[in-house]
């Protein structure tokens, strides 16, 4: 699991470590509510299905898959094709009447928290104060002023996105608060007329903010409901930046559709979030965010991109990109017809569909050959021999570094077993690049190929279409060039210990 302790750099200049720290809570809420429904003892018996969870424990089905979604996101299970798995540390210290358990242990840190919660009175020697009831205005100010300083530090970034985008009409910031993200975007794209719609308390507090006439130049304001609110303008861009997460699925998906609604023909629309989906700089971090929209609105919920994206294909937005930021959001630009200049990287996005855990952007040259990773299947392997796409036969470390060398960009691909499951998802991904246009598109497995029982005894390969070689087959050492693109791995030392595939995709 990404977390920001990892990274405490002291020149680190970043807010998104602050963040981390100030939502530390949630991860161990999330674990305190797993061990007293006892999820991980009903997954270790077999119960895998969020139904079947759902009957087992008498709860609401919707709440815990958001609830398990959160968990993966954090290593706590694993899922495959809509079954939930407790991950090997799960299945150590987190199951009941297992030798390791410590799920009591860690109970115990939560039923120490609330002394946390005096640690400030603790080391002022003085009792915290207690402050008067706040009307809503001044909730709403309060809110609204702390979430600007969010909005600002995302804002530049968002709009650095837009800056080669031809923007033709004015632009319309649905639920844009105190206008900063809307004021970055003008200055970015140098759009001058801008509209930002917020409810009336909302307008209000934004003023109080922004007290000065010329920060709003250019600006005009909008008070309303939006779900009921009549436009009379058409717009070049639409923002929905931080919206949509406040309603569940089928009133956020009509609201989307009248925002589209509202677009010129050239129109552009941006979806910034939290998407629970997306792997990003914080893979945990929306799925974590929808449990915080579950347990503080009424039927709040982030949305996952794949659901946006399909929001736009039904509402003939047919091109479309999507991009994570530097810190845990992301945001997805669509519009009906022709270019966006937003830089993507679809073979990731797509690897990601496949059920990927990562594809890791290397340089060939950083995948390291040597002459011992042959000879360890020769002397370390009960296969040897017994496939054609491994040693004796296939590449050996030098032929294999010519071909490297011939390519300028290759990705590392990050996977779990079924080994077939993982080969045939490969497979898919060299498909994908090849149609793309990356005609010498070519992948290594990992471990021996699968695509038959065994190979024929006339040493001749079936389907030669579908056979790769693989990587430590072809004299790659696999440990050394997965930690050199971040990702150490360590053997399984225990029959039924978690394996992590790794195979490797080169592109031209």
């Amino acid at each position: 699991m990404s977390f920001a302790f990892k990274d405490n750099d002291p020149a680190h200049t970043g807010f998104q470590f602050l963040e981390d720290l100030s939502t530390a809570y949630w991860y161990s809420q999330v674990l305190f509510t797993a061990l007293e429904l006892e999820l991980f003892k009903f997954m270790e018996k077999g119960l895998c299905s969020a139904d079947d969870l759902a009957e087992a424990l008498t709860c609401a089905g919707g709440e815990l898959v958001r609830l398990l979604k959160a968990m993966e996101g954090m290593g706590l299970v694993t899922s495959r094709k809509e079954n939930f798995y407790n991950t090997q540390v799960s299945s150590l210290f987190l199951v009941p009447g297992k030798k390791d358990y410590m799920g009591n242990f860690f109970l115990y840190r939560q039923y120490m928290s609330p002394q946390w919660g005096k640690l400030t009175q603790k080391i002022s020697g003085k009792e915290k104060k207690q402050g008067h009831k706040l009307s809503y205005e001044d909730r709403t100010f309060r809110y609204l002023a702390s979430t600007d300083t969010l909005v600002k530090q995302k804002a530049r970034e968002i709009a650095g996105l837009l800056k080669s985008e031809n923007i033709t009409g004015p632009i319309l910031d649905i639920g844009g608060g105190a206008g900063s993200m809307i004021r970055a975007i003008q200055e970015s794209t140098e759009q001058s007329h801008a509209f930002l719609f917020d409810i009336p308390e909302v307008i209000e507090a934004a003023r109080k903010i922004y007290p000065d006439e010329n920060d709003w130049e250019g600006i005009t304001l909008i008070e309303g409901d939006f779900r009921i609110h009549d436009f009379k303008d058409k717009f070049g861009l639409i923002c929905l930046s931080n919206f949509l997460h406040a309603y569940g699925p089928d009133e956020a998906k009509e609201l989307f559709l009248k925002s589209i609604s509202l677009l010129d023909t050239d129109g552009l629309v941006l979806i910034h979030d939290y998407f629970p989906d997306r792997k990003g700089s914080a893979p945990q971090k929306g799925t974590l965010y929808d449990l915080n929209m579950m347990v503080n609105t009424f039927n709040g919920a982030c949305h996952d991109s794949k659901t946006i994206i399909q929001w736009c294909r039904e509402s003939g937005l047919n091109t479309f990109a999507i991009k994570d930021l530097a810190t845990d959001t992301a945001v997805i630009i669509a519009r009906q017809k022709g270019a966006i200049a937003l830089p993507q990287n679809p073979l990731q996005d797509f690897g990601i569909e496949l059920g990927f855990d990562d594809i890791i952007p290397v340089l060939p040259k950083d995948v390291v050959t040597a002459v011992w990773a042959r000879e360890k299947c020769r002397f370390g392997c009960q296969r040897f021999g017994k496939g054609l796409q491994c040693p004796p036969w296939g590449m050996n470390h030098e032929k294999t570094r010519q071909l490297l060398d011939s390519y300028s960009k290759a990705f590392l691909v990050k996977g779990a077993p079924p080994g077939k499951n993982f080969h045939k998802a490969l497979l898919s991904l060299e498909k994908k690049a090849f149609l793309d246009g990356f005609h010498k598109a070519f992948v290594f497995g990992a471990g021996p190929c699968l695509i038959c029982p065994q190979c024929p005894e006339d040493d001749k390969c079936k389907f030669p279409h579908l056979a790769r070689p693989s990587m430590e087959g072809s004299g790659i050492d696999v440990y050394a060039t997965a930690s050199n693109a971040g990702v150490p791995l360590k053997p399984a030392k225990e029959k039924g210990q978690y394996v992590t595939y790794i195979g490797l995709l080169l592109v031209e």
